[in-house]
């Protein structure tokens, strides 16, 4: 780490910059994990597209798949343009798994019955995150969005790791 923060660390966002990452974190609807795979590209230096796919690990018997496509609004906080805010807006499609947590108490299922159930939802990303380019082809990242869905909004709290190129 202490290498790569003494190399050449100026970078910024450009035209045509993409990035390929993973990113780790936490998601309030059922207070678990979250990992995840996105890919960046910038239309401008304020204008960057950013699809990503989660899966939120199974906790509480609930579990969740999603699909996102945010917007990012980057803004240098530093002369060198090695750390950057954004703001991002988006469109979200999720999948929550429900298992046997959400039946009624009363119901006792038979033996290899199927009592899960699957809500799928279209929702809207609001949020913001810090990156710093650590040398031109290593961004680090902290970002916090909230997921407005339909019955299931969560809040969703991420750390990530992207090769630019």
């Amino acid at each position: 780490m202490l290498v790569a923060v003494a190399s050449d660390a100026s970078a910024q966002v450009e035209k045509g910059q993409k990035s390929l990452g993973f990113h780790g974190g936490y998601a309030t609807y059922n207070t678990s994990a979250l990992a995840g795979v996105s890919f960046q590209y910038a239309f401008s230096r304020h204008f960057r597209l950013a699809p990503s796919v989660d899966y939120i690990f199974d906790h509480k018997d609930v579990d969740g798949l999603m699909f996102n496509i945010d917007y990012h609004g980057p803004v240098a906080l530093n002369g060198a343009r090695t750390i950057y805010f954004y703001h991002l807006l988006g469109l979200n499609y999720a999948s929550w798994h429900h298992g046997k947590a959400k039946l009624s108490p009363r119901v006792d299922p038979a033996p290899g019955e199927d009592v899960s159930t699957r809500e799928n939802n279209f929702g809207l990303d609001v949020g913001a995150g810090f990156e710093w380019y650590v040398n031109p082809a290593l961004r680090l990242s902290l970002e916090g969005k909230f997921n407005w869905i339909r019955h299931a909004n969560t809040g969703l709290f991420y750390l990530g790791i992207s090769y630019v190129f």
